[in-house]
């Protein structure tokens, strides 16, 4: 016999849960200093501090010419390069990254951005 008590703490136990999950799925994460990490031909060429209010730009030359990054906001990105540069456009169609751990690569141009923070995202847990 299910007594009210019973329904009381199964519905307790399921907000609770609800609102945990909600608080770690929606609240932002405090990640600290977030600094992208600009690498070329595996040579580390700069490093831009991405919590920043305002939107800036860098340009990088890289060997099949110039990159152009944008950063700041929490975020950086690779702006469009032309088909000659990165033939298979995958570095600036990346779009934004704003988490510890996330990369944006160009292969064809050697060149990796690496978000680096206080707090790195656990991608996944190996036993």
């Amino acid at each position: 016999m299910v007594t009210r008590g019973d329904k009381t703490l199964v519905v307790s136990a399921v907000l609770a849960t609800v609102l945990i999950w909600a608080g770690l799925r929606y609240l932002p994460a405090k990640h600290g200093e977030l600094v992208a990490v600009v690498r070329v031909d595996g040579e580390e060429v700069s490093r831009l501090a991405v919590n920043t209010e305002s939107l800036s730009q860098i340009t990088v030359t890289i060997p099949r010419g110039k990159a152009t990054i944008e950063y700041g906001q929490g975020k950086v990105r690779v702006l469009p390069l032309g088909h000659i540069v990165c033939p298979n456009e995958i570095c600036w169609r990346t779009g934004w990254i704003s988490i510890p751990g996330q990369s944006i690569v160009c292969v064809p141009n050697h060149m990796v951005i690496t978000l680096e923070g206080a707090t790195p995202e656990v991608d996944s847990i190996v036993r």
